[in-house]
């Protein structure tokens, strides 16, 4: 037997004040969520400091990074060739071979580079560091006479500072692209030594 379906009637719906309290209570937690978490996760943008505290803001701001270099420059391949090895900053001191060191200060969201010229199969023993705050960092490399826009990607990350020798798989530059996406001004110090002709800032 079949049963009559039932249609409620007008008395039997929701107030229409209630279903407005309804719509505006949905949106509040949607904006509570959005700059809570969606937008530090996916953007690194934090306005309100819950992403930092959820561990949410370092992620998006690894995201939007890599977006920014994928379109600053193309992508390139790791080599097998790399060597990326931890070393105590003593064997700065220890190690033979030229020295350079730089500081520079980065504005918020502003980025540059130091590279070091270097041989096919030269060591170089690095460290650097931050004032204290995270910067976005890509260490990689150009062979001689190749496009600004042709180079190798060896690693990169968010930190406030690293240290380690790498050997460069072929002669050209190679070095690290900061950039600094926090609020304030960053100062960089980064100190090398090793197999380089040239160890300097590019403009």
């Amino acid at each position: 037997m079949e049963h009559p379906i039932h249609a409620p009637t007008a008395n039997e719906l929701p107030p229409k004040r209630q279903l407005n309290r309804a719509t505006v209570v949905a949106a509040g937690v949607a904006a509570v969520l959005l700059f809570t978490t969606v937008l530090p996760a996916e953007y690194g943008y934090d306005p309100t400091g819950v992403g930092t505290l959820l561990g949410l803001t370092p992620m998006g701001e690894m995201k939007r990074e890599q977006a920014a270099s994928t379109s600053e420059a193309a992508t390139g391949e790791d080599s097998t060739d790399l060597i990326l090895d931890d070393k105590p900053t003593a064997s700065l001191v220890e190690a033979d071979g030229q020295r350079g060191e730089v500081t520079l200060t980065l504005a918020p969201d502003e980025g540059t580079e130091v590279k070091a010229t270097m041989e096919a199969g030269a060591d170089l023993q690095y460290e650097w560091k931050t004032d204290g705050q995270k910067a976005n960092f890509e260490l990689h490399g150009e062979e001689l006479g190749a496009k600004t826009s042709d180079y190798t990607s060896y690693e990169k990350g968010t930190s406030a500072g690293e240290s380690g020798t790498f050997r460069a798989p072929f002669a050209g530059t190679h070095g690290w692209y900061w950039r600094n996406r926090s609020n304030s001004p960053m100062t960089i110090t980064v100190r090398a030594t090793g197999s380089f002709a040239k160890f300097e800032q590019l403009k």
